[in-house]
């Protein structure tokens, strides 16, 4: 099977210009864990995933954090977020963005996806977003032929 039998053809992103905000938006409206950064053309230059919001939202606990309840007041990552929401999703989003092409393998997107822990990742064609490939959808699939 390839990534093209199971990607969803989504082209939901988010412009390098578009704010912390704009992407916790997106992100709620669209039911995300992450979404794609583009350019002009559409190129995908960037990810920026709900790791990278809390990050930016409370610098230096993200690493520490094992759960939610480390945060001392959810208020405070409010006030932190609204804050940090008015800055560009370009000075928090990943740069080196792992992504797939619609004829790699399912065998070989799942074990990249697992190692490097995405949940949801582009799938590009030329450098262009066409799509996106999640964890979930190929897990999903795997157990689908394995059950049948």
């Amino acid at each position: 099977m390839k990534v093209a039998d199971v990607m969803e053809r989504d082209l939901t992103a988010l412009w390098e210009d578009s704010t912390l905000l704009d992407a916790v938006e997106v992100m709620f409206s669209h039911g995300l864990s992450g979404v794609p950064v583009v350019d002009e053309d559409y190129r995908v230059i960037g990810f920026i995933s709900e790791k990278d919001v809390v990050r930016a939202a409370l610098p230096g606990y993200v690493d520490y954090l094992q759960d939610a309840l480390v945060i001392p007041d959810f208020g405070q990552f409010q006030v932190r977020l609204r804050r940090a929401g008015k800055e560009m999703v370009s000075k928090y989003m990943a740069k080196d963005v792992i992504s797939f092409q619609e004829d790699d393998s399912d065998l070989y997107v799942a074990m990249t996806m697992i190692r490097h822990n995405i949940k949801r990742a582009p799938v590009v064609r030329g450098g262009v977003l066409i799509g996106a490939v999640t964890r979930a959808a190929l897990m999903g699939r795997m157990m689908e032929e394995v059950s049948s």
